[in-house]
């Protein structure tokens, strides 16, 4: 059929539809957050306060001596809260793979057979190995859950939802905080004594029901479905996420193309070796990791460990200040949800860098609050630490590398993000006990230093990708945009004569009617790439594949790419061919 889009270089007049989700968009994306990132939060909260309770329960079998020394107690705890970031390691190096295998809705699905053992093991321990392996079992399913359910959902959202929906992971995970939290809390008398914390148990379980439940009845990656059986099964799947409206045919349209564009980049799926050659796929994987760097080393779990200390020190009894700390997580789920609305509005580089100089801020009054005694002002910086947590750094690094990178490269790069993010997890948890023995009420200068410092280079590094194809953003990380200043370059030049698609590509659109652009001139406001792409047909006469340039800011209401032939005519001047790559549905 006909393409529905202009193929001439006016600007797209037609205005954006008013975003709804569908019924089965709804369910895919509270299926993988609700049944698997839910496990994750919950698992993080959950041993807060249930140290004494799981002594008395040791004692009780015989596992622990009554009268035994603490601190052999605190050593070996101490490796049981570590098994869940040793898990979560092993998880996010497993679950990538596994779902570039069979699929995201599988590898999702996966993590459920090891939510059902720990729950077991955590629930009935019958030694110290029990529930080591109980929590490192949980710790690989909640690490499978942040490897693969960010990234399921950044692929099956429309791209205006994506900051939306994808931050639906983070919410999930902050729920599971303070549902874990409340449970065990001794004032709430909920499960919070020695003879109820087993039930609280029941909470994942139910979760990970939910999972195996519902999963079934969602739909699988489109681009997964369009790399595995092309571009009739990705219709179809598609024509499922997306709900009736008017224009329902040329929104698939234009998606599928996007995912066609992304999936030409590399029939192949990249390896390490290729992202240490490709300056197109290691820098945004350092920036990416970068993101999720900043995620720890804003000092968020220091603060979680610290905050009970810091109410008791303003005169909170013990139930009290657990209390509060449960209202701080409470505070965490709340400001995460207008975060939700607004990253599609702001974009994912201003809410990053404003919640990330925000905390530095609150650092500076909590610090200055904790060396003068002022003991009141520590509690409201720490809850302005919390809520600026909850608005930047703990919503943008669980999706941004599925943002950054094509699908091709999306398993390695989010096995090596999310590394980054558990080891340093794990270093915080192992070094912030001895930072606060040295430095005392010191010891949060530290994180304003750093939270500071990942502000500043976030700022110049981090590209905005609200509403950017991976071939939009693919181009900001070229040397030829970043290092070179002269269009005139001959590098530069020969850079830009490169067709991103590779040569010899054949795209099969029908010949569109050239369009002359004269000497110097701009397309739309186009990029120095494409000004000295035509600079270099003018110098040497030869007619050079298709150029391929995403879709810019004149003309931003299309998801595709536009394919840019030069070629010179009698008087001199570069005809430029210009086209929207287009296909028919059949």
């Amino acid at each position: 059929m006909q393409s529905p889009f202009p193929r001439d270089g006016r600007r797209y007049a037609y205005k954006p539809r008013e975003t709804r989700i569908s019924w089965r968009l709804l369910l895919s994306v509270l299926s993988g957050t609700l049944g698997a990132s839910f496990q994750f939060g919950f698992s993080t909260g959950f041993v807060n306060n249930m140290q004494a309770y799981i002594r008395a329960y040791f004692e009780e079998i015989g596992v622990v001596e009554k009268d035994g020394s603490p601190e052999d107690f605190t050593f070996m705890w101490s490796i049981v809260v570590s098994g869940f970031a040793i898990g979560g390691m092993i998880g996010t190096f497993l679950f990538p793979v596994l779902s570039d295998r069979v699929g995201r809705k599988t590898a999702i699905l996966s993590t459920s057979v090891f939510c059902y053992a720990s729950c077991y093991l955590i629930a009935f321990p019958s030694s110290w190995t029990d529930l080591i392996l109980g929590r490192v079992f949980v710790g690989i399913g909640a690490g499978g859950a942040c490897a693969v359910v960010p990234g399921y959902v950044t692929e099956i959202a429309p791209t205006e939802l994506r900051g939306t929906l994808g931050t639906v992971h983070q919410l999930m995970i902050t729920i599971g905080i303070v549902v874990a939290q409340a449970l065990s809390t001794e004032k709430f008398n909920l499960f919070g004594s020695p003879d109820l914390w087993q039930y609280t148990l029941l909470v994942p379980f139910a979760s990970t029901t939910f999972l195996l439940i519902t999963m079934p009845f969602c739909c699988e990656s489109p681009a997964y479905v369009f790399k595995k059986e092309g571009w009739d099964a990705a219709k179809d799947v598609l024509w499922k996420l997306r709900p009736d409206h008017p224009d329902k045919y040329k929104t698939i349209f234009r998606e599928l193309k996007a995912i066609r564009n992304e999936a030409q980049l590399s029939p192949e799926k990249a390896t390490v070796k290729d992202f240490i050659s490709d300056e197109l796929l290691w820098k945004p994987l350092l920036v990416g990791s970068m993101v999720n760097l900043s995620m720890q080393f804003s000092g968020i779990d220091a603060v979680f460990y610290y905050s009970t200390n810091v109410f008791l020190s303003a005169g909170f009894s013990m139930s009290d200040a657990q209390v509060c700390t449960t209202m701080i997580s409470l505070a965490n789920v709340l400001v995460t949800i207008p975060a939700m609305f607004l990253m599609d509005k702001a974009g994912r580089k201003v809410i990053q860098i404003a919640g990330l100089s925000g905390m530095g801020l609150e650092y500076l009054l909590m610090t200055v609050g904790l060396v003068n005694g002022l003991h009141l002002v520590s509690v409201v910086a720490m809850f302005f630490v919390i809520c600026c947590f909850a608005f930047g750094p703990g919503c943008v690094a669980w999706f941004i590398i599925p943002e950054l990178l094509p699908i091709h490269a999306r398993g390695v790069a989010t096995s090596v993000a999310l590394t980054v993010n558990w080891t340093a997890n794990w270093f915080i948890a192992f070094i912030f006990p001895r930072i606060l023995a040295y430095l005392g009420p010191w010891t949060f200068g530290v994180f304003a230093v750093s939270t500071s410092l990942l502000s500043v280079y976030l700022f110049i590094f981090l590209p905005e990708t609200k509403g950017k194809t991976p071939i939009e953003i693919r181009e900001v990380f070229s040397s030829d945009n970043l290092l070179i200043k002269s269009a005139s370059d001959p590098k530069f030049l020969a850079a830009a004569a490169r067709p991103l698609l590779g040569k010899n590509k054949t795209l099969g659109e029908e010949p569109a009617t050239p369009s002359p652009l004269g000497k110097g001139k701009k397309l739309f406001g186009s990029s120095p790439n494409l000004e000295s792409y035509i600079q270099a047909t003018l110098q040497d006469g030869t007619s050079p594949d298709p150029f391929v340039l995403p879709s810019q800011k004149a003309n931003k209401n299309t998801n595709g790419v536009h394919i840019l032939t030069p070629s010179k005519d009698g008087s001199g001047d570069v005809i430029v061919t210009q086209r929207e790559m287009t296909d028919d549905i059949e």
